[in-house]
């Protein structure tokens, strides 16, 4: 009888540990997509052609800068 109640207490816990690394790698694989809602709109530095996100760029005149030195140089010409 206690062998019995051993191999099925083994069982459970062989179980628990193979459903809890299933449970992780799912969880694991879904992390790696990027949630759309959370990712920023990029814009285009017209100075230096490079794409910077939206709420990090400079704003002027209507265009959007990855620093001060382009907003700078494009305005310049």
């Amino acid at each position: 009888m206690l062998i019995r109640v051993l191999l099925f207490v083994f069982l459970a816990y062989i179980f628990y540990v193979a459903l809890k690394a299933y449970w992780l790698s799912r969880k694991s694989r879904n992390s790696r997509f990027v949630d759309p809602r959370k990712v920023d709109d990029m814009v285009l530095d017209p100075q230096c052609q490079t794409y910077v996100p939206k709420n990090e760029a400079i704003p002027q005149e209507g265009n959007y800068f990855c620093s001060r030195e382009c907003a700078r140089l494009f305005l310049l010409r």
